[in-house]
């Protein structure tokens, strides 16, 4: 799991607070406009290793790791490209 990967549900739009299910289980809290972390527990082991997804803490839909990163990643070039835009 990368730590500086940017999550944006794509059910809710939520980009602040979701639940990481990999190999490990970790819920963390990010700033939209920082585009990083500002929280994250501590890791613990998954019971089950092969589960891959992020749950939404707003909205708490499930949606696959890869698509929400994808999502995130979007987002934050569309953001910082804005905010290049505009400086």
């Amino acid at each position: 799991m990368a730590t500086n990967t940017f999550f944006v549900c794509p059910n809710c739009g939520n980009v602040k607070k979701f639940k990481i299910f990999t190999s490990n289980f970790q819920v963390i809290e990010q700033s939209p406009e920082m585009g990083v972390r500002v929280g994250e527990s501590g890791v613990l082991p998954s019971l089950r290793q092969n589960d891959n997804y992020v749950e939404c803490q707003i909205c708490f839909k499930k949606s696959d790791y890869d698509m929400v990163a994808d999502i995130g990643k979007r987002y934050m070039q569309e953001t910082l490209g804005v905010i290049m835009k505009t400086c």
